[in-house]
């Protein structure tokens, strides 16, 4: 028997295993998809909210400041990727200027770092600023990660030091009995003294199995996103929000860690929670909204367009309820990705410290393997010299090598999936967006894996048969 399972590996999931992990308990996490950071916590903004937007007297706001603050440190800590950028929440009319007073108001009573800008500074510092630009706030600490990045890193670390992920398992059912928690899975039975459901899209509805009153009422809520390629990362410096709305932050302009741009999310209401279409209404309505914003780019720019999802509860706040030694987690939303170290304190200082004498272990640290790209080229030579596989460049607009996909593959926590290797190395990320790498990445994935083509998983479903077949 464990002491803790936690359900699901999303962002929320993922930093609770890393945070658990450093105590001597025994944890088992329980993800149904093949790669960890797969549903809401890989297609959102990526962004740490600096923790002035969340209503007053909500978790969300408590937390988001706790987690805004976590993130520097757990950054440098796991050598994630972290670019305090600063945001611009800026207004285009007059109707516009009582909000930004509140919410600069709301930065000052959170001791949140904020700055007024006026019309010709917000300019120089984005030129491609929409010239109708009447004021903004400038809030420093707005930062963007890398969020799969993130949740592998966590994780991984999680798993170096005891934890026990099972992935590509799903939850069934579960039972409680006297002194513990009965799981039944897709593949099995877990019995666990004490159980923290962090299942995102679906952690209302695992609420219910374990108790049927608690009904927490939660909508589906896709955003749409684009994206444009890396050559365009001089055309923007900050985040840029509009004023926000009844629906949220709104539409919004941002350059990625790896230079993208992306703009986004339209914010629509839908019943399929795995429905990750885009539609011609939601690219046509971020057209119109980032062309209030900025200078738009030019249609030929854009390499991709996504959609998320993301759990939004009724209650506009985040979910963090105990029931008879069962923790749940539900409706993690925006700012879901900002909030998990702060919701990761919540769960433990509030739940597992409850239960559990929490005593600290020797830790055994994680650590990536060398990418080409930080070497000089006598560096680089003399990997190459060493090892062919380093000089094999799979990806072209990426520069991925083939050694760098493998070691993905082999890291505690690896990629299984074509995903899954994008993700951590990016192949197939660039401008051809797979065209030209992702047979290979098949073909890599399946010998490292000692598998057929055919069951390499694209995302969570293995290729057809005849994908295989052809390209053996």
């Amino acid at each position: 028997m464990i002491d803790l399972l936690i359900i699901g590996a999303g962002i929320v999931g993922c930093q609770l295993a890393y945070d658990l992990s450093h105590f001597k308990l025994s944890i088992c996490v329980l993800e149904k998809n093949v790669e960890i950071m797969n549903e809401t916590s890989s297609a959102n903004s990526a962004l740490i909210h600096a923790g002035y937007d969340p209503e007053e007297n909500t978790l969300k706001a408590k937390l988001n400041l706790i987690g805004a603050k976590r993130y520097p440190d757990l950054c440098k800590a796991l050598n994630t990727d972290y670019q305090a950028v600063g945001s611009l929440l800026v207004a285009m009319h007059e109707d516009e200027l009582s909000s930004l007073n509140e919410l600069y108001d709301r930065a000052i009573r959170r001791n949140v770092q904020v700055e007024r800008l006026h019309r010709e500074e917000v300019i120089r510092r984005e030129p491609n600023i929409n010239p109708n630009v009447i004021e903004a706030l400038f809030f420093p600490t707005t930062a963007i990660i890398t969020p799969w990045q993130m949740g592998y890193a966590l994780m991984n670390h999680a798993v170096l030091n005891g934890v026990e992920l099972r992935r590509n398992e799903a939850f069934v059912s579960v039972a409680k009995e006297h002194d513990h928690y009965r799981v039944s899975t897709s593949k099995g039975t877990i019995q666990a003294r004490h159980v923290i459901n962090a299942a995102g899209l679906q952690a209302h509805t695992i609420a219910r199995k374990q108790n049927p009153l608690n009904d927490y009422p939660v909508q589906f809520r896709k955003g749409e996103y684009q994206v444009s390629d890396i050559e365009d990362e001089t055309y923007l410096n900050h985040v840029i929000y509009p004023c926000p709305s009844i629906k949220g932050k709104g539409v919004l302009a941002l350059k990625t860690v790896e230079g993208n741009l992306m703009f986004g999310p339209t914010s629509t209401l839908i019943e399929d929670p795995y429905d990750h279409g885009t539609t011609k209404a939601g690219l046509d309505e971020i057209d119109v909204k980032i062309a209030q914003l900025i200078k738009p780019l030019p249609k030929s720019h854009l390499i991709r367009q996504f959609a998320g999802v993301r759990p939004s509860p009724v209650s506009k706040d985040f979910i963090l309820k105990e029931d008879k030694g069962w923790f749940d987690c539900v409706g993690i939303d925006s700012p879901g990705l900002a909030s998990a170290p702060g919701i990761s304190e919540y769960v433990i200082e509030n739940f597992v410290q409850k239960y559990f004498t929490l005593d600290n272990k020797v830790m055994v640290p994680f650590k990536w393997p060398h990418r080409i790209h930080p070497q000089d080229e006598t560096q680089r030579a003399a990997m190459i010299q060493s090892n062919p596989r380093i000089g094999k460049i799979i990806c072209v607009c990426e520069t991925v090598s083939e050694q760098e996909i493998i070691d993905a593959i082999h890291l505690p926590v690896g990629a299984r999936s074509v995903k899954g290797v994008k993700r951590l190395t990016r192949p197939g990320s660039g401008r051809c967006q797979g065209g030209f790498c992702e047979t290979a990445v098949v073909k890599i994935l399946a010998r490292e894996l000692n598998i057929h083509p055919s069951q390499v998983p694209y995302d969570n479903e293995a290729f057809l048969e005849s994908y295989g077949h052809e390209h053996e």
